[in-house]
């Protein structure tokens, strides 16, 4: 049958080869209104002029009286045109081959269904001869309405919803040859694979079999074997099996987006749907993903491709940034100020919203701190709580995020980027290892409590305080003063009668306070 794929033409077939149909077709010809509520799917097909071909190689196959009374059936109906792609010893060898006919017509057949254009959408259908059918859907806007492309394997519907008493039939532009049948989509192929029954099994549990399952997704999935699970230590197993949320963020760091097959892979790294980077190798020994070999490469699904590799792909860090400070050695003392502040359990969360950046000191950078200064501030739960939000900031930010001269933003303050061919720094505090990776977020280590601002801040606050001794302008109030003119107002002076409030003039506190002249002046 691969003779059927993208061969030349012949001129089409006819009824004249001596069709058994039932006569109640010839009646259509003489113009019924509504062949869809009187005619069979075999009548139907033969009452129109470009599926001659069909009803010929239906007749052929003796499969005229089973079309006519299916209960409910779709038929994806090659055109004329689309037999006329097949060489015409090939399509005479078909014909004369019942077995092969029958096979090959009964994979255009979906039984049991009457499904429009308007529900086909992008899915699978199992045929009558159970074999698939990959059905896509591609909706556009053409002008003021929209139009919807459909595709049945790689044949495109050309004439949609013919409809007949017991079914519908649409038209397609390429016969559908049962030995290419459309792959299996990618947790299709993972579950009917015995040496991937274990990856199935958990991307179900994941929640991701729907993912894996639609047709509206075009994914690469590296396919860890049984065998690859078995390797993995019982506990950290048993953790992904148990922690939907951790298993999720394993499973996805085998997944890549788009259809990437074995010839399109470069050595480099490519990104996973879980935001993480795989270390492709590519050279004459063949492929290898991390630790991992390619065994079986290209396996093409409906919705991407699959290739099979023998590691399970464990990110580097699963843990938390709590669970990568507690891995750490060189920042306890971290984190028993996270617990004093208590902060730890929330540091702790595996939330898919949330994400934290840690510039986290060593042990050595708290013990550069005085020893009676370090114990007042473990027993200051307020400030110690101030001092280690300086060094956490939302978001995920990475080393190849900062650049010199820029500002990072934390919940407690500012810190002023620094970086220079010795490193980078934080308000002067160095960086010693960047980019540790957490379920939710990432962490750097840093040499020493990053303090509020830098030497230099120091001193311009220093220089601001003139701003505040350069309360010139409260005396430079000498304006107010200055209102000479308004004391100048003798007129008011003149005034006998205010001179006269001896009242007023004993107001010694008038005399010390100028402003209380200009008050009189206001008046």
């Amino acid at each position: 049958m691969k003779l059927l794929r993208n061969l030349p033409g012949i001129a089409c077939l006819t009824l004249g080869l001596g069709l058994a149909i039932p006569q109640t077709v010839e009646a259509q010809s003489r113009g019924r209104k509504s062949p869809s509520r009187t005619q069979n799917l075999v009548e139907r097909l033969a009452g129109l002029e470009n599926y001659s071909t069909l009803v010929t190689a239906v007749t052929e196959a003796g499969l005229g009286d089973a079309l006519a009374e299916i209960d409910q059936a779709t038929i994806f109906a090659p055109t004329n045109a689309a037999f006329e792609k097949i060489p015409a010893e090939s399509l005479s060898a078909l014909l004369a081959d019942k077995a092969s006919l029958t096979n090959l017509l009964t994979y255009h057949v979906v039984p049991g269904k009457r499904i429009s254009s308007y529900r086909l959408g992008s899915r699978s259908l199992t045929a009558l001869n159970e074999g698939t059918l990959a059905v896509k859907t591609t909706r556009y806007r053409s002008f003021w309405w929209f139009s919807s492309a459909i595709k049945v394997n790689d044949s495109k519907v050309v004439k949609a919803n013919l409809r007949a008493t017991n079914g519908i039939i649409h038209g397609i532009d390429t016969v559908l040859d049962p030995e290419f049948m459309a792959p299996k989509t990618i947790l299709e192929l993972a579950a009917g694979n015995e040496d991937l029954s274990t990856l199935a099994s958990l991307v179900e549990s994941a929640g991701l079999d729907r993912a894996l399952d639609s047709h509206r997704l075009e994914l690469t999935v590296f396919a860890p074997t049984n065998e690859a699970f078995a390797k993995l230590p019982s506990e950290l197993l048993e953790a992904v099996q148990n922690d939907r949320e951790l298993l999720r963020f394993v499973l996805k760091n085998h997944i890549v987006r788009g259809s990437v097959q074995s010839t399109d892979l470069e050595t480099g790294t490519v990104r996973t749907v879980g935001r993480t980077d795989l270390d492709v190798v590519v050279d004459e020994g063949g492929v290898s993903v991390g630790p991992a070999s390619v065994v079986a490469a290209d396996i093409i699904a409906a919705n991407g491709v699959v290739h099979v590799i023998d590691e399970v792909l464990v990110p580097e860090i699963v843990e938390t940034l709590v669970g990568v400070i507690e891995s750490r050695d060189d920042l306890a003392t971290f984190k028993v100020a996270l617990d004093t502040a208590g902060y730890t359990r929330f540091f702790d969360q595996k939330s898919r919203y949330w994400r934290w950046t840690f510039f986290a000191p060593n042990n050595d950078a708290f013990a550069a701190i005085p020893a009676d200064a370090l114990a007042a501030l473990l027993d200051d739960k307020r400030a110690l709580r101030g001092v280690l939000l300086r060094h956490v900031a939302y978001g995920k930010i990475t080393s190849a995020d900062l650049s010199d001269g820029s500002v990072v933003r934390t919940i407690g303050g500012r810190l002023a980027v620094d970086i220079s061919d010795e490193g980078a720094t934080f308000n002067g505090s160095p960086l010693l290892e960047a980019d540790l990776s957490a379920s939710n977020g990432v962490l750097h280590i840093v040499g020493a409590v990053i303090p509020e601002t830098t030497p230099d801040d120091d001193n311009g606050d220093d220089g601001d305080d003139g701003d505040d001794g350069d309360n010139g302008d409260d005396g430079d109030n000498g304006d107010d003063g200055d209102n000479g003119d308004d004391g100048d107002n003798g007129d008011d002076g003149d005034n006998g009668d205010d001179g006269d409030n001896g009242g007023d003039g004993d107001n010694g506190d008038d005399d010390d306070n100028g402003d209380g002249d200009d008050g009189d002046s206001d008046e």
